[in-house]
């Protein structure tokens, strides 16, 4: 064979090979788009299905909690009508609502403050390799903050209208903060029942818990307030192991 022929069919062959790859790159490039705008349009569908379905569980919700709220009013327009009469049971229905206050069971409203804590603007900025954490508000800085209100004798706290009561739980969830099992994002907003004046120098005396989220550009205002209104847990407490201690145990 001759050395034109052989450059010929190699010429041929390349060309061939050329038309067959950019045949097999269109094909599979429409697979693709094809596959990829019918997984975005999937997605959009999940989406869209998804926000109607938390919608509708919302607004279920806010049905059943505004009910439930509804039934404690008339419970508790049943029990002053039936002492009226009854000095016994009046003094039971009083002592009854001082447990339940106590427990934080009940709305409640006086002289107070609110703390207002929201992220520091550097959090979506670049940092000289600090991690964004630094400039977040975490549930260990919301903790120290209600330590420090207990201290000063704080006797009803709410964040975002969660009310704190002894089995509240604050922990960090992702980006955001879980309180009494409802996440809550920044800004927080902390408001506390007590004396304004001392709940204040608890928090903003030099070296304290809010001398301590300054440096990283964390935002904090607090305000003192003639009226504070901090609203009744609505948590369900199940006691599976704890029992009232009989007087034999004691």
């Amino acid at each position: 064979m001759k050395d034109d022929e052989i450059v010929n069919k190699i010429d041929h062959g390349i060309v061939s090979v050329t038309i067959l790859c950019i045949i097999l790159g269109t094909i599979i490039g429409i697979q693709f788009k094809t596959v990829r705008s019918q997984i975005t349009a999937y997605d959009i569908q999940r989406v869209s299905e998804l926000s109607v379905k938390l919608n509708s569980a919302i607004a279920e919700n806010d049905s059943l909690t505004k009910r439930i709220q509804e039934n404690e009013k008339k419970i508790t327009e049943y029990e002053s009508y039936l002492a009226q009469d009854d000095k016994e049971l009046k003094s039971i229905l009083d002592e009854s609502s001082e447990f339940k206050m106590l427990a934080g069971l009940t709305d409640v409203e006086g002289r107070g403050i609110t703390i207002t804590i929201n992220d520091s603007p550097k959090a979506g900025q670049q940092n000289d390799g600090i991690s964004t954490d630094a400039f977040l508000v975490h549930a260990e800085d919301i903790l120290s903050i209600l330590n420090e209100l207990n201290v000063a004798g704080a006797e009803a706290v709410c964040i975002n209208g969660q009310r704190i009561i002894s089995t509240s739980a604050v922990r960090c969830a992702g980006s955001v903060v879980n309180v009494n099992d409802v996440k809550i994002a920044a800004p927080f907003v902390i408001s506390a029942i007590g004396d304004p004046e001392i709940m204040e120098a608890a928090l903003i005396f030099p070296g304290g818990v809010l001398d301590a989220l300054k440096p990283w550009g964390i935002e904090t205002t607090i305000k003192k307030l003639e009226l504070v209104k901090v609203p009744g847990s609505k948590q369900q407490i199940d006691f599976k192991e704890a029992k009232p201690t009989t007087l034999g145990g004691l």
